[in-house]
């Protein structure tokens, strides 16, 4: 299993993605977490802005990442998306089960 982190500028836009991909069957569940805050360097200043974290679980396949990575970019409205990929160490069977069933 793999889980993508992707920021977004809203809410819609994160459940946007989570829509197209989970409808496509590239991802198996997307979470969405309000409102954080960012702090970043953006053309040479200090910037900053509320962002949705959006949590993506796919199935670690191969070309699953460059694949996914690609579609999410296509989909995002920032000229630099954040598309950060985490390893799962472990996974109960059933809700990895369940994840590959959905996934179908």
């Amino acid at each position: 299993m793999l889980l993508f982190y992707v920021p977004c500028p809203d809410k819609e836009t994160a459940e946007s993605i989570s829509r197209t991909l989970l409808k496509e069957k590239r991802i198996g569940c997307a979470n969405i977490l309000t409102r954080m805050e960012s702090h970043y360097w953006w053309d040479g200043n200090l910037d900053h802005s509320n962002e949705y974290v959006l949590i993506l679980k796919t199935l670690n396949k191969p070309g699953v990442q460059e694949s996914l990575t690609k579609r999410i970019e296509e989909l995002h409205p920032y000229t630099i998306p954040c598309v950060m990929i985490l390893p799962v160490l472990a996974i109960n069977e059933s809700y990895k089960k369940w994840l590959e069933d959905s996934m179908k």
